[in-house]
């Protein structure tokens, strides 16, 4: 009797269906085993738990006879829709940012604010790319224009500990709060005014105090006893604070200084030192500023984000528009000038909304429409024909997490009921709806929104880019991910068309989309049945700090008839695991919490140059019944006996639960 089997491509979708002959599964536990001197322990064993497990299946492969794909024998390919994830821990910090040293400003003097506060230029940018954690240092060009952009003397070094124009009033050791006075009698000033919360304090010479915890008067209390003691009338100095390009906070300046081989006149060369490494990502090109946390919110100003509907990507609601693009050079809220060669396509577009706070809810302004004939330069441009929804983002990044909350309101906007397309205008589906439900599902977890489409074009067709260009240039390219959908393809197949699928597939594989992971080998249980016969599981091993219980039939209450779970595991500390395109939304939507968030679309910068070290997530870390074997193919022969209708074929397996490769 032939043994129906199932083996699992990496993209946890597509699957090929084999009928085996004979199944051959080996466990080899690596045992040592030997003697020891005298007999003192007799015959002593090493077990490591480090058993390597070996799976041949001998099999046949036979012409179909008027199956089809869907039916089994082969490749098996599910339908699957488009979807788009857009990250908005690239937009904005996790983390609100009460942080302000402009009162100062107003206070003292110029001269005094550029002998005593002396960092004269707060905006730098970084020359390279850093992941979370990995450097204390960041190589910095100034801004072009600035003081600072050719080497000099005046470039040698600048202060990032200034004064804070406070002195000790007291001897001070080992305690967590000190008093201090004004250091300076020319002008009248608080010492509100010149420190912050979380502001790393030291001395004149740089040697650190602690860590402000709270204010009162001229009362400065620490998070902890202070690190060296203090003599009466000490200069109290500030750390300043450093930010990337999104207002997240790096951590504190420690010295800046230009690269002394740099001649002068030519472009300098900076380094900047923190006091530990950084603490969120720096990326090249971007900005870093000293000091002082960037605007973020103006950066939205006529911005937009435009997503389209998959069936007008594939049924263009107006035929004279160009399919190329769904962003134009310049957008504004509603007309604007188009280049000669890009012209957007029609779809719903989300407009930032700077002077309603985001408290408030989206509104629809606009429903898509056609455009009038007679109006002149309307036609051919199909902002002029977008839907439009507003977006209040105000204040938004005074919100305990902004990042979060730009993604709840954009996903608030794209789940407003009612019509958003006119009667001059078809509908997301070819049954005329004109609802945000009837084209788009959508979800938020954390700083992530994922739009999936309902619709499933007949072909392949992936979104175009839905933000506008000045937000990627002005933030990162990484800010969104999109998929392709897929539609089911039915065919017969010979016995050599099955025999060159399993060969092109071993011959040649993409650990990410069509390697041979998982495999399905079903038995009859009689233990996990209600009745006299058996119920059908597949087999399974695990490995890790599983219960005895877990790893015995006794727990296989999978259904062989269920798909496997788990077939891709992740990676901690930035690293990859065995993912596919298809399982990125799964891994990314529940390893992305509300208060933090990753470099989710840069996570192989860092794993890339440590790809054979890997630490094992703690939720990972232990395997259990995935309902399947997860496999790596190692060798496959093919037989043909001339006559015959049939191939006839060997399949080594080897179990394997994570893949490094290409």
């Amino acid at each position: 009797m032939a043994i129906p089997i199932r083996l699992l491509l990496a993209n946890g979708n597509n699957e090929i269906d084999l009928v085996a002959q004979s199944i051959d599964m080996s466990v080899n536990r690596n045992i040592s085993a030997f003697p020891t001197p005298n007999n003192a322990l007799q015959r002593f064993a090493v077990d490591t738990n480090t058993p390597s497990i070996k799976i041949d299946i001998n099999g046949i492969f036979t012409d179909d006879e008027g199956l089809n794909v869907d039916s089994g024998s082969t490749v098996n390919l599910d339908s699957v829709p488009m979807r788009t994830a857009i990250n908005f821990g690239a937009l904005l910090p996790t983390d609100r940012n009460n942080f302000d040293r402009q009162g100062l400003l107003g206070i003292l003097t110029t001269s005094l604010i550029n002998s005593h506060w002396n960092i004269q230029e707060p905006n730098w940018i970084s020359s390279g790319d850093i992941p979370k954690g990995q450097s204390n240092t960041i190589s910095l060009l100034a801004r072009v224009g600035s003081n600072f952009e050719e080497a000099s003397d005046d470039t040698e070094e600048l202060d990032v500990n200034p004064s804070i124009l406070f002195k000790s009033s007291n001897n001070y050791s080992g305690v967590s709060t000190i008093t201090v006075t004004p250091s300076r009698t020319t002008v009248s000033y608080i010492l509100s005014d010149v420190i912050n919360i979380g502001d790393r304090l030291t001395k004149s010479d740089g040697t650190a105090l602690g860590v402000v915890q709270s204010i009162s008067n001229n009362d400065i209390t620490f998070t902890t006893s202070i690190a060296t003691s203090l003599s009466t009338n000490d200069e109290i100095h500030v750390s300043l604070r450093v930010f990337n390009h999104i207002g997240e906070e790096v951590g504190f300046a420690d010295y800046l200084i230009d690269d002394p081989t740099v001649d002068d006149g030519d472009t300098a060369k900076y380094t900047l030192g923190l006091t530990a490494v950084n603490a969120v990502e720096i990326k090249q090109g971007f900005t870093v500023t000293i000091n002082r946390a960037p605007e973020i919110l103006e950066r939205f100003r006529n911005q937009c984000i435009k997503i389209i509907p998959s069936y007008w990507l594939e049924n263009p609601p107006a035929s004279n528009l160009m399919n190329d693009s769904s962003m134009s050079i310049s957008i504004n809220p509603y007309a604007p000038s188009l280049s000669s060669d890009i012209t957007p396509r029609v779809g719903i577009r989300l407009v930032f909304d700077l002077n309603t706070s985001y408290s408030s809810s989206p509104t629809i302004l606009r429903t898509a429409r056609l455009v009038a004939s007679n109006v002149p330069g309307a036609l051919g441009n199909a902002a002029n024909y977008d839907a439009i929804i507003n977006l209040p983002i105000k204040d938004i990044d005074t919100a305990t997490n902004p990042a979060s909350a730009m993604a709840e309101q954009v996903k608030n906007a794209l789940t407003l009921s009612g019509t958003v397309a006119n009667a001059s205008i078809s509908g997301f589906n070819p049954d005329g709806d004109k609802t945000l439900a009837s084209a788009f599902t959508v979800t938020r977890n954390g700083v992530l929104v994922t739009i999936e489409q309902k619709y499933k074009p007949d072909l392949e067709i992936i979104h175009p880019s839905s933000l506008s260009p000045d937000l990627t240039d002005l933030f990162s390219k990484d800010l969104e991910f999109h998929s392709a959908g897929s539609t089911p393809t039915q065919s017969k197949k010979s016995a050599g068309d099955k025999a060159q699928d399993l060969i092109g597939l071993v011959s040649n594989a993409n650990r990410n989309t069509d390697l041979l992971r998982g495999i399905q080998i079903p038995y009859d249980s009689l233990v996990n049945s209600s009745g006299l016969t058996g119920v059908a599981r597949n087999f399974f091993i695990t490995f890790g700090q599983i219960p005895t219980d877990k790893k015995k039939s006794e727990s296989n209450s999978t259904a062989a008839s269920e798909s496997m779970k788990d077939l891709t595991l992740g990676m901690s500390d930035g690293g990859t695991g065995d993912e596919s395109p298809d399982k990125w939304y799964e891994r990314i939507l529940k390893s992305v919490g509300l208060e933090e968030v990753e470099a989710i679309f840069g996570f192989l910068v860092g794993a890339a140059k440590d790809a054979l070290w890997i630490t094992l997530s703690q939720n990972g870390a232990d395997g259990g019944n995935s309902g399947g074997i997860r496999i790596i193919p190692e060798k496959l022969h093919v037989r043909y006996d001339a006559g015959n209708n049939y191939y006839a074929f060997d399949l080594e397996l080897l179990a394997s639960d994570y893949v490094i490769g290409v």
